[in-house]
Order: C-alpha cells, then sequence, then structure tokens
C-alpha cells in the first residue's frame, strides 16, 4: 500500500493491511514474533501491558495493538505455519472477536470466530506516519505458508 500525501500541508495517517487468516482452530493457534514487545489491550480499554516471553494464545476475545515493532510473525495452528514479514510497518494489530462479539456482528457467523485470526501490518497511534506535501509512504506485507512437518 502507497500512501501520497497530495495536500501542500504535512499529513498525518494511520494505515493497516487487515490481514484474515483461515486457520484450523482459534483454540490451537498461536501467533510467534511478537514475545517480550509491550501492547495495548483493547479489550481491556487500551491498556497498557508489558509483553509476555510467550507467543501469543487465545483464550478470549484478543484485540492488541504492538506498537515499535517490525518483527515478522508466525501464526502456526498446528496444521500449517503462515510467516508474515512487514516493511514500512511499525505497528501490529492481533485481532479475534471471540464468542461474544462475533454474535453482535451481522457479517460473522455463530462459530465463525474459531476458524479466523487477524494479523494486521501497520501503523497506527504513536507509529502514525506524517507525510510532507508530495511525500510518499510504501508500507508492505508478505505471507510464506509452511506445512507442519
Amino acid at each position: 500500500m502507497t500512501v501520497t500525501n497530495r495536500d501542500t500541508v504535512p499529513v498525518t495517517v494511520e494505515e493497516a493491511l487487515h490481514s484474515y487468516f483461515a486457520i484450523d482452530d482459534i483454540h490451537h493457534t498461536t501467533v510467534a514474533g511478537l514475545e517480550g514487545v509491550p501492547f495495548l489491550d483493547k479489550v481491556g480499554g487500551a491498556t497498557p501491558t508489558p509483553g509476555s516471553p510467550e507467543p501469543v494464545l487465545f483464550t478470549a476475545e484478543t484485540d492488541r495493538v504492538y506498537a515499535g515493532t517490525t518483527a515478522a510473525t508466525v501464526i502456526d495452528d498446528g496444521t500449517r505455519s503462515i510467516a508474515v514479514t512487514k516493511t514500512g510497518s511499525e505497528s501490529t494489530v492481533v485481532w479475534n472477536p471471540w464468542i461474544d462479539k462475533a454474535a453482535a456482528m451481522a457479517d460473522f457467523g455463530s462459530q465463525e470466530w474459531t476458524g479466523m485470526v487477524c494479523v494486521e501490518t501497520c501503523n497506527v497511534g504513536a507509529d502514525a506516519i506524517t507525510l510532507a506535501p508530495g511525500a510518499s509512504h510504501t508500507m508492505t506485507a508478505e505471507f510464506t505458508v509452511t506445512p507442519a512437518a
């Protein structure tokens, strides 16, 4: 994604590639690569939370913003791994709506939340991009799928 400031004054933008991944079962899925990175827990009211030494595990609604990270992540659902590498991105969002939020969403079936995870390549919050007039910024995400051994 490339964003260009066509205005005559600087502009600040947030950007995100909302990548939704089909997985086998969220209960058996992890996201590695963000170990030790502090995050904002949007489910808990945007509470700053110290990074965990373990990969992300899903046991409830999850909506986390990991700021200041260019790290690649790896989604592992036991049947395959999906590596997400990025450029031009300083933030990562990890999201799964879980039971109650999915039930309240018109575009989610009652059990669809169990077969998806969102890992977003982004620049949000403190990582928003300020572009001078005429300047551009490019952000990319690349996905590599590897079957389980």
